[in-house]
């Protein structure tokens, strides 16, 4: 049975509450990463083997996807998961559970834990996918869907994950643009597709690709078409369509241990019940020069360095974020970005502009880690996002680029992810999948 249920009930959601991210287009629903009740903090998902890894495999592979989510609530909910399949657009696939998955189509999370000696005593909840219970059949996009007690009316969280059958090779190629109009600030991203285990009946239609800088979606470039299509091989090779601005280095705060003040951090206070930590004020980089900063590409990784187990003991402290730029700024909004805030501009991480201070602020209950983060503006005139107006933008700045490719045979009904290929714009190019 087609999962209609759950396109209604993203289309109610979408429709009347506007900090929902899945979008509607129409008749379509464009599933994201979100987190539907505030109770619900840290998630994570990832290969298993590398907590820092997206959360990308292989068809064929032995190893796991992991979700990880803490649940701060005083209650012990159980919580219920189905997988839907999409199109690399990312909205419902056009065949049933059944064709995609082998087992049962909704589960319960069975693996949670209680904390330890934490002032905010919260339950951790672990998932490996595939599992004893559901097992991916089919390549593609995928939407992991979590809900409350066999509730489809109330979501938790959805997080989004890629199954690959590698059937391409790609070879990109990441480097300083020579585009005079963008030589100080952008990377190109050109790549060529090898697909001569393929047969497809026209290539321009058959395949569509996805190029990502960071995992972050807001800047993706989707539906690129190659550019020449030689024997066996298709090529990437544009100008200015495969450009992205280069950005700065992400900034950093290290909460992994709380007995003095870690790099970047100001003041630790104890204020009833729970820690607070007052980060060293930001300030714009929008006009400085580049300047290098090893970082993890705007993700973030749970550590307590006395803990046995950071999963439990890692205890939530009260971030306290501030960002100098002595005057606000004139009509945009200015949101913390990056995967601690799920790469979005949502009013629950938009920074409030304090006159008396000069500076833009925000607090966030964070679990004790190591987190990497910028700065955005979005206009309110017309919801355009920057990500480069207070960061600064450069293009000697280290980014991962993820090329995503897509087949769909005129005999299928659904988008296969045939080739996943990571790339540095600094370092030797990183392993596909």
């Amino acid at each position: 049975m087609k999962l209609t249920i759950y396109l209604s009930l993203f289309l109610f959601a979408v429709l009347n509450c506007g900090t929902l991210s899945a979008q509607y287009t129409g008749d379509k629903i464009i599933f994201d990463n979100q987190t539907y009740n505030e109770n619900i903090r840290t998630v994570e998902m990832y290969r298993s083997g590398w907590r820092l890894s997206p959360p990308i495999r292989n068809l064929r592979d032995t190893a796991s996807l992991i979700l990880e989510f803490d649940d701060l609530s005083e209650e012990t909910p159980h919580y219920t998961y189905t997988l839907i399949h999409c199109t690399s657009g990312w909205e419902q696939s056009d065949i049933v559970n059944s064709e995609y998955l082998s087992g049962l189509a909704e589960n319960e999370i069975l693996n949670y834990r209680f904390s330890r000696n934490t002032l905010k005593p919260f339950t951790h909840y672990k998932l490996a996918i595939p599992n004893s219970n559901v097992q991916v059949r089919l390549p593609g996009n995928y939407i992991l869907y979590v809900y409350k007690d066999f509730n489809q009316d109330e979501p938790v969280l959805t997080r989004r994950f890629y199954i690959i059958d590698p059937l391409v090779h790609i070879i990109p190629d990441v480097h300083r643009t020579d585009d005079v109009k963008y030589l100080s600030t952008a990377q190109e991203v050109d790549f060529t597709i090898n697909y001569q285990a393929l047969q497809p009946d026209d290539p321009r239609r058959n395949f569509k690709v996805t190029v990502c800088q960071n995992l972050n979606y807001q800047t993706a470039i989707t539906n690129l078409l190659p550019k020449y299509i030689q024997p066996g091989e298709l090529v990437y090779n544009y100008e200015e369509e495969n450009l992205f601005q280069g950005g700065s280095e992400f900034l950093h705060f290290d909460t992994k241990n709380l007995k003095y003040n870690s790099d970047r951090v100001q003041e630790i206070r104890f204020e009833r019940p729970i820690k607070h930590i007052y980060l060293m004020p930001d300030r714009p980089k929008a006009y400085s020069s580049y300047e290098y900063q090893e970082d993890l590409n705007g993700n973030f990784l749970v550590k307590w360095d006395d803990a046995f187990d950071s999963d439990l003991e890692a205890d939530y402290v009260m971030v306290h974020f501030a960002l100098n730029t002595k005057d606000s700024i004139e009509g945009s909004d200015v949101f913390l970005f990056g995967e601690l805030t799920g790469w979005k501009t949502e009013d629950r991480n938009k920074c409030r502009y304090n006159g008396e201070t000069g500076q833009y602020e925000i607090n966030l209950l964070m679990k004790q880690g190591y987190y990497n983060y910028s700065y955005a503006t979005r206009k309110r005139s017309n919801n355009k996002i920057d990500l480069t107006n207070i960061d600064g933008n450069h293009y000697e700045t280290e980014n991962d680029y993820y090329i995503f490719v897509y087949y769909r045979d005129i005999r299928e009904r659904f988008d296969r992810l045939v080739g996943v290929s990571v790339a540095n714009s600094v370092k030797l190019p990183k392993a596909g999948y």
